[in-house]
């Protein structure tokens, strides 16, 4: 079992693994202290043996001739051949010829992935993530572009996990010398990670380019080889959606993007943005005392006052090893199972991982893979809004790993899974993320982080396994059992809500595996609430647990996956973007956070009342631009677009990439708040007032008394005025 999770020769301490010219591989080792947890500080360096490979069925061989060093049959059927190539270059042509042809196959893309997939190895084997060297980059520049004519990098701020903090700076004006002496102390630290938020599509990239403007090259990598930075858009997967990156390589180092991780993080949508200073706070990290600058003002603080902007570079970069120590614990974790670079399984897919995993264990059996599946329709997760409305006390029950729970009790697994290597594994990590969990209830401090992490990344790989069946790319995809499990899904969450409704519950939202209901007047605390979840979940299967998920103050339902949380210390928890969107302007958020408490509270006159005094702030022009901007991301298409005009003529002088924030003039155009003379648009701004009220809408017995209570009102007239006598409500 433990060569399913670890791979069959699990060689500890591989660090990164890079070619090393035809047939060769070089690992880079940090080796375990004999009779010691954790690792010696020094790097050691090793050949093996290594040909690159691609798995095809019998008909493919004949597209096959070219470099190729040996072919070995493997039992099974579909992808039954193992065919080695003598060189990359030779498997990237043939692999291209297969492609054209539309013949299957398999064929990692990357050589790290095909090393230790076919030699059973995996990276970070026997460290834990504090072993790892970790090192974060910032950088202050004069211009987001690096081709602009003024551009220049001024400083590089370095911490990492071992106490090194300090700001590299152009005081010479030398940009040559600041890049060469950047390069000089990163080779010094030698780090195994080199870690930056929104680094791969602007710190490193804007560097690369900058070293190649005075022709100085970045040789950061641990062969002393320049960084290399991919000129074709790559994808990182957050969710279901692929999003567009850069890719960047440093020889022998891995690149942790920490904008990219804290999306992964937050799949809950809790963050309302994943720039670094909104980040930090959002996740409690902030520092006393930490350092603030306007963007816009960098260069005039350089020639000013440089001591704080590095005081500002130097906060920023031990944000992100604040912010990476939280984020990217999971990743370092599933690295050490599967089969794939801690960058790649960084930004990959989840299905992709568990692909690797049973390929690995099928290799090692001397086994070919079948060919995917063709995609097919197959139904999701019940979801139901059984009452909108304001609900209070509200309780969440779950069932824990709902799809993961219903293959192992009703033993579903792929029907090409020839080996029983798929559930076995399914039932091995469940043991051990149990085991991690109880351990981590006992445990505090850095031990109690520790089996957090381990669990966090089992249950992450433990819930891929029902996508990985319905994935389109999955070698052993099943759609018919997709198909059972959702049935059954269906099924048992149904029973659930009419167990409840028969203990005297309001269900008010169903969703998959998960249900809101009010308990009955007799559940007055959480004992209670888990006593009664506990008396519903003792009628499911063995093996199948309704766990109690939460319980509030009250919940604002308003249609399907569109509600708000509030918890017993009044704070606010929204899902769907009907009260809270990263486009909203603050105005509005202020407005829908203060209406939804007042409507908790029970009272829409409170709310109509929040809605006046807003209406009254706006027209006697109480509020600042920052309170009715929004914030713009400057694209080509800002410039290339027609429907973008008055954005691309308020954008004039901004760079690509550069985010600006701008305002409704009274003409109607749009200005960048730097150049505000109390010239907004006040009805554009009722207007968009009345529209996040008109959110609440269900909420009204009838349209007239939502008219009545949230008028559409403009800037010429009293709020007031508009308002008369509330009826009883």
């Amino acid at each position: 079992m433990q060569a399913l999770l670890y791979g069959h020769d699990p060689l500890p301490g591989i660090v990164a693994v890079e070619p090393a010219g035809p047939g060769a591989v070089t690992l880079y080792r940090r080796p375990i202290r004999d009779g010691q947890t954790g690792a010696t500080t020094s790097i050691r360096t090793e050949l093996d043996a290594f040909s690159p490979w691609v798995l095809a069925g019998a008909a493919a061989l004949p597209l096959l001739s070219v470099g190729v060093r040996q072919v070995e049959p493997l039992g099974g059927s579909g992808l039954d051949h193992l065919v080695l190539f003598t060189r990359w270059a030779d498997l990237t042509k043939a692999v291209a010829e297969l492609r054209a042809r539309q013949v299957d196959y398999v064929s990692p893309p990357s050589l790290v992935s095909q090393y230790l997939m076919r030699r059973g190895r995996t990276l970070f084997g026997g460290l834990a993530f504090e072993d790892l060297h970790r090192l974060q980059l910032d950088i202050e520049t004069t211009s987001l572009q690096p081709e602009a004519p003024e551009a220049r990098v001024l400083m590089v701020a370095l911490t990492d996990n071992r106490g090194i903090e300090e700001v590299l700076t152009d005081r010479r004006n030398s940009e040559a010398g600041l890049l060469r002496a950047v390069t000089e102390r990163i080779r010094d630290l030698d780090p195994d990670v080199i870690e930056g938020h929104n680094c791969f599509d602007f710190d490193l990239p804007y560097l690369a380019a900058r070293a190649k403007r005075q022709r100085v090259p970045l040789e950061w990598g641990r062969d002393r080889s320049a960084i290399r930075v991919g000129q074709r858009t790559d994808r990182y997967k957050v969710g279901a959606r692929l999003l567009p990156t850069t890719r960047v390589h440093i020889h022998g180092r891995h690149i942790i993007d920490t904008y990219q991780q804290v999306q992964q993080y937050d799949a809950a949508g809790a963050l309302e943005s994943y720039g670094l200073k909104a980040v930090v706070p959002g996740l409690g990290l902030e520092r006393p005392g930490r350092v603030h600058v306007d963007r816009a003002n960098i260069s005039d603080l350089w020639k000013r006052d440089p001591e704080q902007l590095r005081a500002y570079s130097l906060d920023d970069a031990r944000d992100v090893r604040d912010l990476s120590a939280v984020v990217t614990p999971t990743q370092f974790y599933q690295t050490q199972l599967v089969p794939r670079s801690f960058q790649d399984v960084a930004s990959g897919g989840t299905g992709e991982k568990i692909n690797a995993l049973l390929i690995r264990a099928y290799l090692a059996a001397g086994y070919g893979v079948p060919p995917p599946d063709q995609a097919q329709p197959y139904p999701g997760g019940y979801t139901e809004v059984r009452a909108t409305g304001v609900f209070r006390p509200v309780v969440k029950c779950d069932v824990e790993s709902l799809y993961p729970a219903i293959m192992l009790h009703y033993r579903i697994a792929p029907r090409s899974d020839h080996l029983d290597v798929f559930l076995p594994l399914l039932e091995e990590l469940t043991r051990r993320r149990l085991d991690a969990k109880q351990r981590m209830r006992s445990a505090s401090g850095a031990t109690r982080t520790y089996w957090a992490s381990i669990q966090g990344s089992f249950k992450i790989l433990i819930n891929s396994f029902f996508g990985y069946l319905g994935y389109g790319r999955a070698n052993l995809n099943d759609y018919e059992a997709s198909r059972r499990i959702t049935t059954t899904g269906q099924r048992l969450i149904k029973q659930v809500v009419g167990w409840l409704e028969e203990r005297g519950c309001q269900v008010i939202e169903v969703d998959t595996d998960g249900v809101y209901f009010v308990p009955p007047r007799e559940v007055r605390d959480e004992a209670a609430e888990e006593a009664l979840i506990e008396a519903v979940g003792s009628q499911l299967p063995p093996g199948i647990h309704l766990a109690h998920d939460g319980r509030y103050l009250g919940m604002l339902s308003l249609k399907q996956k569109t509600y708000v949380l509030v918890t017993y210390d009044r704070t606010l928890m929204t899902t769907g973007s009907s009260l809270r969107s990263r486009r909203d302007e603050p105005y509005l958020r202020r407005f829908a956070e203060k209406a939804t408490l007042a409507l908790i509270d029970g009272s829409l006159d409170d709310a109509s009342e929040l809605y006046i005094q807003t209406a009254e702030t706006i027209r006697a022009g109480e509020l600042g631009a920052e309170d009715f901007a929004r914030r713009e991301s400057i694209t080509r298409r800002t410039f290339e677009n027609p429907n973008l005009r008055r954005l691309a003529k308020a954008a004039q002088g901004a760079s690509i990439g550069q985010q600006i924030t701008v305002y409704q003039r009274l003409d109607g155009s749009l200005a960048p708040t730097s150049a505000y003379a109390d010239d907004e648009d006040r009805d554009y701004l009722l207007r968009r007032l009345h529209d996040m009220a008109g959110r609440l809408a269900v909420l009204c017995p009838t349209k007239a008394e939502f008219d009545r209570l949230f008028p559409l009102l403009t800037a010429a007239e009293d709020p007031r005025q508009r308002l008369v006598q509330p009826s009883l409500f």
